[in-house]
């Protein structure tokens, strides 16, 4: 019988074989990590769906390759650690460091000339620089020498460095790459993750809704959103909103329309997208299907950037009646009563399990008999399998078996992070099929059907009233 560590390997050899193969087959080659200026033509193919598939095998078998070889003590002493990597993260993607090195162009760019225009000490930012190189983000070229790489180039806006420091408010307004969400996760989410042990080991069920490690971090007793709404937070709060929208480009592009069939529905169906942001989830959909009819509701300071961007992604549909918007708290009665889908996408993490059931319960009561209620959210999987009591429920199973060795999850840790990063936050949590389940039962709902888009973390619940 073949080692683990023997098996490991040769999951790794066959799934990148398959990942080569299929490259020639299509006449494409797999994106060049050192090249920053991949197409997007180049990256395409990664989300071709065998070259997806094996990829995702070759990572979770890496992954669980490293954990057997490494020694464990160094595992969890580096693992203690990794909090550093994302404050050097933060302090590249805050500093327009980026945006200097794709300035200086391919030959890289020197840490004076760097620190020349964006203030910084020079040894500082070839010391926060070096160990995100060490992890293949950025490449050093030669001594104190810095260029960008695949992975790099995500923390580019796209602008000017000089107008990136000169206006950070307006920073990720129409940029290009992921800043937006790097920037939310190392400044507040890091901040107040410091925070988590504090919170969690003090807890109990019954406690305070704003004494959240965010609360601690900050010293502040209102909920995140709020908090966003106060003058001192503005860049925080423009920020949040590009992020949320930057984090619907995470998923292969219109991913959204690979689960539910938007298509199938009649003619002039009213979405009620409840807690939408700016409504880019919406948007998507109704640029596929120019027959649905939206409405976008949310806090009013929300509303306001969501009409701006939909003026400017779909003229006219605001006009013509396509989209509307509503001032609307989820938390009080839902204001439309003839409501033919209700969407909650990236919502019920936000919440607690009590806060949760009342936003639940509000569209229950506004829901017709025919309403259908769709969760757009992380199912978080058990590292050990699906629970198979779930199993009568359509899709509710995860599609493929992992081959053995590989835990039944893959490896992938993000969807765990996203949940401890509500924990930090908010009161929230992602929740497993089964928390899904009983949550919805309490409200008055039933899980029709579960969609499931490969390894793309966001899932459809479906839901029809009881």
């Amino acid at each position: 019988m073949a080692s683990t560590l023997v098996e490991l390997c040769g999951l790794i050899s066959s799934s990148v074989a398959t990942v080569d193969a299929r490259c020639k087959a299509l006449s494409r080659s797999y994106p060049d990590l050192d090249n920053p200026a991949n197409t997007a033509e180049d990256e395409s193919v990664v989300n071709d769906s065998e070259i997806a598939e094996a990829a995702s095998v070759a990572l979770a078998a890496a992954s669980q390759l490293i954990a057997h070889l490494q020694l464990p003590a160094r595992t969890v002493l580096e693992t203690s650690l990794t909090f550093l990597v994302s404050a050097a993260l933060g302090v590249v993607s805050a500093s327009a460091t980026a945006e200097i090195i794709r300035e200086a162009g391919p030959q890289g760019c020197h840490i004076n000339d760097i620190g020349k225009k964006n203030g910084m000490d020079p040894m500082k930012i070839a010391r926060v620089l070096r160990p995100l190189a060490t992890q293949h983000i950025f490449r050093e070229v030669s001594p104190d020498v810095f260029a960008h790489n695949r992975i790099s180039v995500t923390l580019d806006t796209g602008k000017s460095s000089e107008a990136v420091l000169a206006a950070p408010e307006d920073k990720h307004q129409g940029a290009q790459g992921f800043a937006a969400i790097v920037e939310l996760n190392t400044d507040e989410t890091f901040k107040a993750g410091a925070y988590i042990q504090d919170v969690v080991l003090t807890h109990n069920k019954d406690a305070d809704e704003f004494d959240t490690p965010l609360n601690r971090a900050f010293n502040t007793h209102v909920g995140l959103f709020s908090w966003f709404e106060r003058p001192e937070n503005r860049v925080r709060f423009r920020r949040f909103g590009m992020a949320m929208d930057a984090g619907r480009r995470v998923s292969p592009p219109g991913s959204a329309l690979h689960r539910f069939n938007w298509s199938t529905l009649p003619e002039r169906t009213l979405i009620v997208d409840v807690g939408a942001g700016i409504g880019s989830i919406s948007l998507s959909i109704a640029k596929a299907n120019p027959n649905l009819r939206f409405v976008i509701q949310d806090r009013a300071s929300v509303i306001i950037e969501g009409k701006e961007y939909w003026d400017k992604e779909l003229p006219g549909a605001s006009a013509s009646g396509r989209v509307s918007f509503q001032e609307h708290d989820f938390f009080s009665p839902q204001p439309v009563k003839d409501a033919d889908i209700f969407l909650l996408c990236r919502i019920c993490h936000d919440w607690s399990d009590s806060y949760t059931l009342k936003i639940l319960k509000h569209l229950r009561d506004a829901a017709q008999p025919t309403t259908k209620l769709i969760i757009q959210d992380r199912i978080i999987p058990f590292v050990c399998g699906e629970d198979e009591a779930y199993n009568y429920i359509p899709g509710a199973m995860t599609n493929t078996d992992s081959p053995k060795p590989l835990l039944a999850n893959m490896g992938r840790v993000l969807p765990y992070l996203i949940d401890m990063q509500m924990m930090a936050l908010l009161s929230g949590c992602e929740r497993t099929l089964p928390h899904y389940w009983r949550l919805a039962r309490e409200a008055g709902w039933e899980i029709e059907e579960v969609y499931r888009a490969g390894a793309d973390p966001m899932n459809q619940l479906v839901l029809k009233p009881i």
